[in-house]
């Protein structure tokens, strides 16, 4: 028997052929929901985590033009971030336990460099098999809401480490750089 491996799935990424966010999503979707069903998700390196930043991120693959990341991230208990954005799509399968994705609604029109009036417009629970999406411009946060950790598949159209994100302050309406986070190679 043969499984889907991380190699053939970042093989299959490379044939994408979709222009738009919104269409590559749609192709990347039940690629990425294949790899989490049939990878070796054991290792457990996947689950260590930084108690400081309240997750652990293990950069699974990074194209040299970082045109493509894949990293499995895994949320301690109560642990999350902030409302961020990614500038790039993104594509999310939960792998185990559950975390919480908040998608944030953006009131002003983003003239103003360090501010930013959002709200939470919903919640989506991520478990093992479940998938959310993200677009450029797309603002969320992420909650681990449970007593163990979590583990999540994630995959962007950029290296992370080379957009310029932003990272939101609801109640003072603060807009920052996104910091960068603590990455591993696993």
């Amino acid at each position: 028997m043969s499984s889907y491996t991380l190699t053939t799935f970042v093989s299959d990424m490379k044939s994408i052929t979709a222009t738009t966010p919104e269409d590559i999503v749609k192709e990347v979707m039940p690629l990425a929901r294949r790899l989490v069903a049939e990878a070796d998700w054991s290792n457990p390196s996947f689950r260590d985590y930084d108690p400081d930043q309240g997750f652990g991120v293990s950069i699974l693959n990074v194209e040299d033009d970082d045109t493509l990341l894949v990293e499995a991230v895994c949320w301690m208990p109560g642990g999350g971030v902030a409302p961020h954005d990614h500038q790039t799509w993104g594509v999310v399968v939960g792998i185990e336990g559950e975390e919480i994705n908040g998608n944030w609604q953006r009131h002003d029109d983003g003239t103003r460099s360090e501010f930013a009036d959002i709200s939470i417009a919903e919640e989506v629970t991520v478990g093992p098999g479940d998938v959310c999406v993200f677009m450029p411009d797309d603002i969320h946060s992420v909650r681990n809401p449970g007593n163990k950790t979590s583990l999540s598949l994630h995959v962007y159209g950029h290296n992370l480490a080379t957009r310029d994100r932003s990272e939101f302050e609801p109640l003072t309406k603060i807009r920052r750089p996104c910091p960068q986070r603590v990455r591993k190679t696993a």
